[in-house]
């Protein structure tokens, strides 16, 4: 029988470890893949008009992190307006983030198959899994540096 062991919370996503070493992510709220930190970018909400207007039930959410909306995002001193779902074109105004309900799913971190983890951690910003060799893996928020490699994907981690 697989079963959480551990569960991590970040400010805006949590991490989950199951009894095989499976590494899962669950977005909060719709800032929570700012950072890249959920581990992947797409995922589905219940759609709150569903009931009302007889469309899908689920809504197909896609979070870009600001690193790949805006590359050089960081590389100006000029302000940039942002917003939550960072050019991909969907308005999540109407969709409210604050309940516990907003999405009711907890999914597996796509580009860690295969890695068998024995302990993971969540920063604001950031996540970070240790693997059975002592290797660690972490991906998310990268401004200075404190997950060693600029990260925008988790692949480029999992090759060295």
């Amino acid at each position: 029988m697989i079963r959480f062991t551990s569960i991590a919370a970040g400010d805006q996503h949590l991490l989950a470890l199951t009894s095989k070493g499976r590494v899962f992510s669950h977005p909060v709220g719709t800032h929570a893949n700012t950072y890249g930190q959920l581990g992947f970018r797409r995922f589905d909400v219940p759609n709150p008009k569903a009931a009302i207007t007889k469309q899908d039930a689920h809504l197909h959410i896609d979070l870009v992190p600001k690193t790949v909306a805006d590359p050089y995002g960081n590389a100006s001193r000029s302000s940039r307006n942002g917003s939550p779902n960072f050019g991909t074109g969907v308005d999540f105004s109407d969709l409210d983030d604050t309940s516990i309900r907003f999405c009711p799913k907890i999914y597996e971190v796509p580009a860690l198959q295969g890695v068998s983890a024995i302990q993971i951690a969540a920063g604001a910003r950031t996540s970070f899994l240790r693997t059975k060799d002592g290797r660690v893996l972490a991906w998310g928020a990268n401004q200075y540096g404190c997950v060693a490699l600029h990260v925008s994907s988790i692949t480029l981690l999992m090759r060295s």
